[in-house]
């Protein structure tokens, strides 16, 4: 999988070539439509594996192992200091659940587990004031999503492999963002972004 970096160099190389095509073309060329995009099935509809062992209020303790993603900003909940830290055990208890989705960066459906986006969100109490959840990855590729885009569903913390395995890093892992078919706000691939190390509520 590309380094998220990688995307606006790919960008430019693609505007150039189309470009120096554009300069080569003589007036009697006639430029033909694009193709329509291949079909794609749609996959199952979200399942639900677990039930969430953690609900809004409840307190979050310090993680046991390593943190994979941390949250900060305007929230009420947190556990060291003025961020939430969470590991792979505390995440899991959140409530799990199996989507299948059509991933744009390798063109074919993918399935992960993984907990709501906006569950995730209310379990931190953000400030009524809140608009915009901040996203940053291992590699500082960052994008921003709105409160409303957030909490209005339909997009997934991946926090595990349709299977059930841990994301490696060099797969997007530890965590990753993903957005059901027809989810508004994942209408750009640029939007699905994968190592995501933090959140932060604005």
């Amino acid at each position: 999988m590309p380094f998220h970096r990688a995307r606006p160099a790919l960008a430019i190389v693609l505007c150039t070539v189309l470009a120096l095509l554009g300069a080569c073309s003589g007036p009697d060329v006639v430029a033909r439509p694009a193709a329509p995009p291949t079909p794609v099935e749609a996959g199952p509809p979200p399942e639900v594996l677990s039930a969430p062992m953690i609900a809004p209020g409840d307190a979050v303790p310090l993680p046991a192992g390593a943190p994979v993603l941390t949250v900060t900003g305007r929230i009420a909940l947190t556990n060291d200091a003025a961020v939430l830290l969470l590991d792979q055990a505390t995440l899991d208890r959140l409530g799990m659940v199996l989507v299948t989705v059509y991933e744009p960066w390798v063109k074919q459906n993918m399935q992960f587990q993984g907990v709501w986006l906006a569950d995730l969100i209310k379990l931190t109490r953000p400030d009524g004031d809140a608009r915009t959840i901040h996203l940053t990855a291992l590699d500082d590729y960052q994008i921003d999503l709105t409160m409303a885009d957030a909490m209005a569903g339909g997009i997934l913390l991946a926090t595990r492999t349709g299977s059930g395995g841990p994301i490696a890093v060099e797969d997007g892992g530890p965590t990753r963002v993903v957005f059901i078919r027809g989810t508004p706000a994942g209408s750009s691939a640029d939007q699905w972004i994968w190592s995501l190390a933090n959140i932060d509520v604005r």
